[in-house]
């Protein structure tokens, strides 16, 4: 029997049912308390006049920032979690994570104006949200039902490889997370006028391209293991899903908006064209 490597098993004990369910509850916790300790910040900087960064404490909705904000990270431990056990599962988390940061970004730019609101800076951010979000319960409708032949019991060594680098990937995921939050908090304390309030830009553009780096490595592997072409072109397919998610992230709205359309069609033709090319084998054989 292979013995299991050090970041094996840190993802069977990081990454099991029972500490997902804690975590869960501890992040609905945490999003809880933050939402409302931002808004009592946000009160008594309206009270006193505590000088505090505007794009932060200029509105109540800015409130609605933090929340969202925890649920993310929830969702990029979910992206992880499912990492070993299903390759299209991970890539729906994936799409979730940008429809989120689509939605958290609605409220960050909702403006009092009089402007129609197809003018309006949420306006595209709402559109990407709504889209992403139709479009991937599509994408999840398409997935089959059964699981995958690449998770069955004669491939246990390629799915110990993928529990390996989720290990990997969610010990990189605690380091980038401590180090991003405290390089904000400290940017916060010595240089308030120059803070980067979009938090994109603080964690997820280099936590998508460490994600890019695993899924590469894992299609590259997979095909010592699995001689399906349906499956070897899905799986190359939703890797460029993954970099254009990537592309999207701290772009200009409307081109974010094409990116991330063309990232979950994409995604979706590849479920289809793997649903046609194993309907075709099925046929042969019989």
């Amino acid at each position: 029997m292979q013995r299991p490597t050090p970041f094996h098993s840190f993802a069977e004990h990081a990454l099991n049912p029972a500490m997902r369910q804690m975590i869960e509850r501890f992040l609905v916790t945490c999003a809880l308390v933050l939402f409302l300790l931002h808004l009592a910040i946000y009160a008594g900087n309206e009270v006193f006049t505590w000088n505090l960064p505007e794009s932060l404490f200029g509105h109540p909705l800015a409130t609605l920032y933090t929340p969202f904000s925890v649920i993310l990270i929830a969702e990029v431990y979910l992206l992880i979690y499912y990492l070993p056990t299903s390759f299209a599962r991970s890539l729906g988390k994936q799409i979730e994570i940008v429809a989120l940061i689509e939605i958290r970004s609605v409220f960050k730019s909702l403006e009092d104006t009089s402007t129609w609101p197809w003018e309006a800076a949420f306006f595209p951010h709402m559109l990407s949200a709504v889209a992403l979000g139709g479009l991937l319960a599509l994408f999840y409708h398409l997935l089959p039902r059964r699981v995958a032949r690449l998770e069955e019991t004669e491939l246990k060594k390629f799915v110990r490889f993928k529990m390996g680098m989720a290990g990997l990937l969610t010990l990189f995921f605690i380091g980038l997370s401590l180090y991003s939050i405290g390089n904000w908090i400290w940017e916060w304390v010595t240089y308030p006028e120059a803070l980067h309030s979009d938090l994109n830009s603080v964690f997820y553009n280099e936590f998508f391209t460490a994600l890019i780096l695993v899924d590469v490595l894992l299609l590259v592997v997979s095909f010592k293991y699995l001689d399906d072409f349906g499956f070897v072109l899905r799986n190359s397919g939703f890797v460029v899903s993954t970099i254009l998610l990537r592309r999207a992230l701290g772009i200009e709205a409307w081109y974010a908006f094409s990116y991330e359309m063309t990232a979950i069609l994409l995604a979706v033709i590849m479920l289809l064209l793997q649903r046609g090319l194993n309907s075709r084998k099925t046929e042969e054989a019989i």
